[in-house]
């Protein structure tokens, strides 16, 4: 097969800095699928990156105006460029099959799959109809239009992340659904690395309103008055910056969160193996791939209690389900991992064995097999 991913955003060079899951999927997949296929991804142009990208025996092709990863209202024209420039490039690859990764990139491979009579996958991390203004404020207005017309515009084949987006997906397609997750590395992981001195967590997440990081820092906040040598470190970037910088200072607890953006895959894994507990308290999730990769380190987790956490970690296996709201049940949960060495140990141990349920090669396997029969689906 010659299949063409579809990602507004996509690493670059041997860093391989991942802005969220959406780019970590359409890699890994690229990646195994190229073991046996011709795959091309089709992305966004970063700041010093080349035009034509070849890794990992897959060719990358970066078009559009240059931009750098910052989904905020001033980047919607720039969006707007890349969607067009997008679809005039990708209608030039002699391709058998396009599969588009998020909103965006929905709407690429639909009208690219149009102009050249080929299969067009749309690959669902979640469904925000209704709420995009919640989640994304101004931005949400592009989403929301973008999302119902890719809705409307219907696609071959229809993959979600989790039987929770797939129940949302299904109150607006027909047809079949297929549910594959997204995966971890275990090599990735498996390099030993010494853990921190002193105990500490680690949050992967957007800085967005919906990731609820608020309450994280109130849960250190109250954990650091009976753990005092406590650490916390937040990775990632996005709108709420500058708010959670202000609420560590408001706390006096400045000197004990470290904020960390861009950084190299290699320097993520170190940063996580080095952690002792990971935490994520969204109230939106369309998978949470950074649990998934932080259970493969070894780090139990403190979640917050919401339908895809339950889901991924099949109830709880190897951590905490936590109301998200509730700032003193996530210190308590903490406290608990990092006191109790046996309890730490047992989720430890739970925490790896669940992340084993997620292979990137068995989901590249599950994916290409729909690819396949979408093509012989079209061509019948």
């Amino acid at each position: 097969m010659k299949i063409l991913l579809i990602s507004e955003f996509f690493p670059t060079g041997k860093n391989l800095n991942f802005s969220g899951g959406v780019e970590a999927r359409t890699f890994f997949l690229a990646k195994n699928l190229a073991k046996k296929h011709k795959v091309f991804v089709l992305t966004n142009r970063l700041p010093s990156s080349s035009i034509k990208e070849s890794m990992f025996n897959f060719t990358v092709f970066r078009v559009g105006p240059t931009r750098k990863y910052n989904p905020t209202v001033g980047s919607i024209l720039d969006r707007i460029r890349f969607i067009k420039v997008a679809i005039d490039f990708g209608k030039s690859l002699d391709v058998d099959i396009v599969d588009g990764s998020n909103f965006i990139s929905h709407f690429i491979a639909k009208k690219i799959s149009q102009a050249k009579k080929i299969p067009a996958v749309a690959w669902y991390p979640d469904v925000w109809i209704g709420t995009w203004l919640k989640n994304n404020g101004l931005f949400g207005v592009l989403g929301e239009i973008l999302e119902r017309l890719n809705l409307f515009l219907g696609f071959d084949c229809y993959i979600a992340i989790s039987a929770e987006t797939a129940k949302k997906l299904k109150k607006h397609v027909k047809g079949i659904i297929n549910i594959i997750p997204c995966g971890v590395d275990q090599k990735e992981f498996a390099v030993p690395v010494r853990k921190f001195d002193n105990p500490t967590i680690i949050c992967i997440s957007r800085l967005a309103k919906y990731k609820n990081l608020k309450t994280l820092i109130l849960a250190f906040a109250h954990l650091t008055t009976k753990l005092t040598n406590a650490g916390l470190i937040i990775v990632g970037s996005g709108p709420e910056y500058n708010n959670l910088r202000n609420q560590t200072k408001g706390l006096k607890i400045d000197s004990k969160v470290k904020f960390f953006a861009n950084l190299s895959r290699k320097d993520l894994v170190q940063l996580i193996k080095s952690s002792h507990v990971f935490s994520l308290p969204s109230l939106v999730e369309g998978f949470g791939i950074s649990t998934i990769e932080s259970a493969s380190a070894g780090l139990p987790y403190v979640i917050s209690n919401i339908a895809v956490h339950r889901e991924i970690t099949k109830g709880g296996q190897g951590g905490f389900l936590v109301n998200p709201y509730d700032a003193i049940s996530f210190s308590e949960r903490f406290l608990n991992l990092l006191k109790d060495d046996a309890l730490y140990e047992e989720k430890s141990r739970k925490a790896q064995n669940l992340a084993k349920q997620y292979s990137w090669q068995q989901i590249s396997q599950k994916t290409e097999s729909i690819y396949s029969k979408c093509i012989s689906d079209t061509i019948i």
